[in-house]
């Protein structure tokens, strides 16, 4: 004895006794199916969009139970489609629509071609990604899958966010494990990015508008304080790099930086041995290096030493009378 309450008409159930209902139940569900549906094809229809009585062989009952006949719907779908408003890709009763119901998969593929639900699908996926900024793409070049920001790093701790745990990105379709910032394999949270990919991204930021929505669309796709250290980390390497290029000179074979503060413009450096002039960055000789300051005609000349920089500091001391 077994219960078919999934094919009960009205508040009555259906009780029969069998020996295997299991194999008896998918039987009696297709035939209900199949007999709902032949009661549809005969019983005939008023189209709220042609206003027409149409016979449901010619219909569409969408799972809202409203009904429409196949050659309107279709045409207002793929009207819809085409131009991109897949938003009205729906019932168009009007319950339906100020509740803002959409069509599901299902219900697309029975009315519109193959190629029109492969666009229906990507006009909505298109308009996910618009919708929420957290959304980055699959870097590989194969993919290109949209990779959605997991559900963890939206209740992340402060001190998660600023480690850069939330910066990892795995993709659903090729399983690519990869950094939401830089795009390259994941590094783990405690390796910075390339430097060539953290001033490009903090430049794009910091050019933004203060409150501008791309602003802000940054900030919630990758964590206003990590993106708030990587600025202030930028703007402290950009005042070393000025503070090197006006302060030092590279070794012109090892290019490590020399700071010279106080002596002469002839430098040894310290790890190569090379010498070189101070001044211009130039190799020199190591048997007669002050023939590089006495060539006439060269902005090193008679430049063994610096008195100009030495003049325009010096003050006489108090009491001091030039003679």
């Amino acid at each position: 004895m077994f219960e078919l309450s999934s094919i009960s008409s009205g508040d009555r159930a259906i009780r029969i006794p069998h020996a295997a209902p299991h194999l008896l139940l998918p039987l009696l569900v297709t035939y209900d199916k199949s007999a709902q549906m032949k009661t549809f094809c005969q019983t005939t229809y008023e189209c709220q969009i042609c206003i027409s009585s149409i016979k449901g062989a010619q219909c569409i009952m969408l799972s809202c139970s409203h009904v429409f006949c196949r050659a309107c719907l279709e045409d207002f779908w793929k009207l819809c489609i085409t131009e991109g408003d897949v938003g009205r890709v729906g019932c168009p009763d009007p319950q339906c629509v100020k509740a803002l119901r959409e069509a599901n998969e299902e219900e697309v593929r029975r009315v519109v071609t193959e190629e029109e639900v492969r666009r229906w699908k990507w006009l909505r996926q298109k308009r996910m990604l618009e919708k929420d900024p957290t959304i980055v793409h699959c870097p590989m070049s194969f993919c290109q899958h949209p990779v959605p920001k997991p559900p963890s790093a939206d209740n992340t701790e402060d001190t998660d966010e600023v480690s850069g745990w939330n910066r990892l990105r795995t993709c659903p379709e090729c399983g690519y494990s990869f950094c939401a910032y830089c795009k390259r394999t994941w590094h783990g949270p405690h390796t910075d990015c390339p430097l060539s990919a953290t001033e490009l991204f903090v430049r794009e930021y910091m050019a933004l508008p203060e409150d501008s929505p791309d602003r802000v669309m940054l900030e919630r796709r990758y964590g206003r304080k990590m993106i708030h250290n990587l600025v202030a980390k930028y703007e402290e390497e950009q005042a070393n790099k000025q503070w090197l290029e006006q302060s030092t000179t590279d070794c012109p074979t090892c290019n490590v930086h020399v700071e010279k503060t106080f002596g002469c413009n002839h430098m040894t450096c310290a790890k190569c041995k090379e010498h070189f002039c101070y001044r211009c960055g130039e190799r020199i000789s190591a048997t007669d290096p002050y023939a590089h300051f006495s060539a006439r005609g060269t902005r090193c000349y008679m430049k063994l030493f610096d008195f100009e920089s030495v003049e325009d500091e010096w003050e006489p001391m108090e009491g001091f009378n030039a003679i």
